[in-house]
């Protein structure tokens, strides 16, 4: 049996060395139009590869109920346990599990290197440009291999530099398949405030809530990052994603709070107690001034009141967020009533998918490569 791969990234080649390990018999191919396999794993996780996350949770993705059914029959035990019997160490730093190698590259060499020992074979530098049925058996457009399954791991629309460009979407499309509307997910978001540039490159702690008509669909402490036009970081890019999986959303808004861990009473009293031991420049010891200035610029009046009340409700308008080229994943892609529970396709008998190209993504913090392992795992098995 010939088995082809459609995509060398963390999904497709998870799938490509389970298949080889469970039939060495067979061959197993992995196509990709870059030079290099699994380039766009080489920069997850800020380089270190964030493999899985310990609370695993069907609420960290964009179809809840879809993923705690699976995450109830292969929880983060047997998920840890599928690396390690693949010789994958891991560590934990405050739940999140990374290889011991803390390194992305390293990861990314690692698994190119295990499907290699073990048989699997690459066509790289090779785009495939479609696919069509050959009786029962599969022509890929661009290669001569005749192949008895497909599995499409072609990924997204995010990073197009890192080789996720969402070309084969359209591919898709022309084959009768349902895209759900593509949008970029974990990304920065610009604000509609015109009084956010002069806090760009400023940081700071906080609980992040975001409102959809004023119905709260997000909430979350991280750090933030302020940017020219908008503000960034992870809590900022999970916000994101929780905002625009719902279909051209209207007056999105963040409200954060600075300092989450003191309630907003106790907060007013420390600003009166700090301003009367140094009136002139107490509030440098709670924040920078050029955020000094902006909170002071938006609160309705000078007093400790006004000043913790806007400290612990900071409102801005979501006007938009970034392109696919700032994104880490896509939100949408093809939808999960077009596979069977094994991700099977029920126009196309023998064709798989896995990893992003599915509709499903999850927030920062491991659950989008769980996503590429769990897939294949899916996959694995019914194969």
């Amino acid at each position: 049996m010939n088995i082809g791969i459609i995509g060398s990234g963390p999904a497709g080649l998870y799938s490509a060395i389970f298949l080889k390990i469970k039939h060495p018999e067979h061959e197993v191919i992995v196509f990709d139009k870059e030079q290099k396999a699994s380039k766009k794993l080489y920069a997850t996780g800020n380089g270190h590869c964030n493999l899985l996350n310990k609370d695993l949770k069907g609420d960290k993705y964009n179809n809840p109920e879809y993923m705690d059914r699976l995450l109830k029959a292969y929880p983060y035990q047997f998920l840890e346990g599928v690396l390690k019997s693949l010789g994958i160490q891991t560590m934990d730093i405050d739940g999140y599990v990374y290889p011991l190698s803390f390194s992305a590259p390293s990861y990314a060499l690692y698994l190119k290197k295990l499907a290699e020992k073990v048989g699997v074979k690459f066509i790289l530098d090779t785009r495939i440009s479609d696919y069509r049925q050959n009786n029962d058996k599969y022509l890929l457009t661009g290669s001569d291999y005749l192949l008895d399954k497909l599995i499409i791991a072609t990924g997204g629309c995010s990073q197009e530099n890192l080789g996720s460009d969402g070309s084969f979407f359209r591919i898709l499309k022309e084959h009768g398949y349902e895209i759900t509307e593509l949008r970029p997910g974990l990304t920065p978001l610009v604000l509609g405030d015109k009084d956010i540039k002069p806090l760009s490159g400023i940081r700071h702690p906080a609980l992040v809530k975001a409102y959809i008509n004023k119905e709260k669909v997000f909430e979350e402490k991280g750090e933030i990052l302020y940017k020219n036009d908008g503000i960034s970081g992870i809590v900022i890019m999970n916000a994101e994603s929780a905002i625009f999986r719902h279909v051209r959303p209207k007056n999105a808004e963040l409200v954060i709070d600075l300092f989450p861990e003191i309630e907003e009473k106790d907060l007013e009293n420390k600003l009166i107690h700090d301003e009367s031991l140094n009136k002139d420049f107490y509030l440098d010891a709670y924040m920078v001034e050029p955020l000094q200035k902006h909170i002071q610029s938006r609160a309705k009046g000078k007093n400790a009141f006004a000043l913790a009340t806007c400290m612990k409700g900071l409102r801005y308008q979501v006007k938009d967020h970034y392109d696919f080229k700032s994104s880490q994943v896509t939100i949408g892609g093809l939808s999960l009533d077009e596979v069977t529970e094994c991700l099977e396709s029920k126009r196309e008998k023998g064709v798989y998918f896995v990893g992003e190209v599915l509709d499903i993504d999850g927030n920062c913090g491991g659950y989008n490569l769980t996503w590429d392992l769990l897939s294949a795992v899916l996959v694995f098995k019914s194969i």
